[in-house]
């Protein structure tokens, strides 16, 4: 075994990273150099995180024992764990240096502290709550951004101008920050079990959720669109922009979605928190917006459905579910069901 958790960085990590260098790239030809890039940061983002998760398993063997989670360092021993740390994190330097030079490589060595920081004592961040907070969020989402960032800037594929960089920056960290939010809302019983005492043990379950929803999901949203704005996107993806916010205002009044992000067991749908525009349409569009200046573009639409089909899998089979649901409850309206009789 050489991959740790792959599912959870591929799946939560990497789309983040896909969907930014589309925006970066859109209206510019996909050339060799483009494509290269693309596919770097990608691998480079692969390496820090299963790096990061290789560390995690390695501090997290009592915890997860108690919670009957799995661990790569319990299955396969410690030793074989240490090798696949080693190996990551040669291999994400490497990547780094390639794709954005010595800047590169020095933030992605900065980057590959954070997990050390976050899981290893005595620092142990984790169980420090905000300071844990913080280091998660800079190396799930910061750290790709910013590494994006050096990337087009360093091969020039694009100028990356003070304003870009804020609004990567701040779009970047509000989505770090909702991240491992949601993530200790969703473990919350879990963490307790296992002896983790994390912030929303503090402020408590419902407040945590509402200074999601109130104060950084609009952060994060503005500052996307800023991003949008900014790297020049065509009128393929504000159509798609416009009708995502009303395909999220259905899902949220029509009281038949449901969105599992902050618990286990649902909740009642709650606009933009199931990453659905990063993970599943948000890279499409993109490739389909940018394809007006290049075809090449359009190879990335079927490349990205294969290799994220489970997140387009997951919203088609939500979207379906809820319509199935919605219409059952529109037949059963007594003034329907009145009509019908009649």
């Amino acid at each position: 075994m050489i991959l740790v958790r792959s599912r959870a960085w591929w799946l939560n990590k990497v789309p983040l990273s896909v969907i930014l260098m589309l925006a970066l790239l859109d209206g510019r030809t996909l050339s060799l150099g483009a494509l290269a890039v693309l596919t770097m940061v990608v691998l480079t983002v692969c390496s820090v995180g299963n790096y990061g998760y290789a560390v995690n398993d390695l501090f997290d063997t009592e915890e997860d024992a108690r919670t009957g989670r799995v661990n790569a360092a319990t299955d396969v021993g410690r030793r074989r764990v240490w090798g696949i740390v080693g190996a990551s994190a040669l291999c994400a330097e490497v990547f780094a240096a390639v794709v954005a030079g010595a800047p590169g490589a020095i933030l992605t060595l900065l980057a590959l502290c954070l997990p050390l920081a976050y899981s290893a004592p005595p620092l142990r961040l984790k169980e420090r709550k905000w300071l844990g907070v913080c280091a998660d969020g800079l190396a799930a989402h910061v750290y790709p951004a910013l590494l994006a960032l050096l990337a087009v800037g360093h091969w020039t594929l694009r100028p990356v101008t003070t304003a870009l960089a804020v609004c990567v920056m701040v779009w970047s960290a509000a989505g770090g920050l909702r991240g491992i939010l949601s993530h200790q809302l969703f473990r919350a019983d879990r963490d307790r079990t296992a002896g983790l005492r994390t912030v929303v043990h503090d402020f408590g379950n419902v407040p945590v959720e509402k200074f999601i929803v109130g104060a950084v999901l609009p952060l994060e949203a503005a500052a996307f669109g800023g991003v949008l704005v900014l790297c020049d996107t065509g009128l393929i993806a504000w159509l798609f922009v416009a009708l995502y916010l009303i395909y999220e205002l259905f899902k949220t009044v029509s009281g038949v979605f449901r969105v599992t992000a902050f618990r286990p067991q649902g909740q009642r749908y709650l606009p933009f928190v199931d990453e659905s525009l990063y993970k599943a349409w948000g890279p499409l569009v993109l490739a389909l917006d940018a394809a007006r200046a290049d075809l090449a573009y359009l190879l990335v639409i079927p490349v990205y459905g294969l290799l994220f089909a489970p997140h387009l899998r997951g919203e088609l089979q939500r979207l379906r579910s809820g319509m199935v649901e919605l219409t059952i409850n529109r037949a059963t309206e007594p003034g329907v069901r009145s009509n019908a009789e009649s």
